[in-house]
């Protein structure tokens, strides 16, 4: 890339935010150069992943201002209702063998 393809970047850290900038780059082999880099691309394409407009994040706000019935019906039975109600002559199935029981 020449000099006229690039741009120059500038900020400020406070010296807490330098030091913990200066040692993760050094823990990850790059110069503040480098990392300044990375950190910046990194950041930018995870800005541009997130649609805020996207479906996945307004459905629950879609879904509250729906009207709702003033009261539900829910089905509460539990498994020992369900089971009551099941008479077994609906299905039909076969026991496996014991394969340890095969000689």
């Amino acid at each position: 890339m020449s000099s006229n393809d690039t741009k120059h970047v500038q900020t400020e850290l406070n010296e807490d935010e330098y030091e913990r900038f200066r040692e993760f780059a050094r823990e990850h082999g790059l110069s503040l150069k480098e990392a300044g880099h990375e950190a910046l691309i990194e950041w930018i394409e995870r800005q541009q992943q997130a649609d805020p407009n996207d479906p996945a994040f307004t459905v629950l706000d879609d879904l509250q201002d729906e009207s709702l019935p003033a009261s539900a019906a829910t089905d509460a039975r539990e498994e020992d209702d369900l089971v009551d109600e099941w008479h077994g002559s609906d299905e039909s199935f076969t026991l496996a063998d014991d394969p340890s029981a095969q000689s």
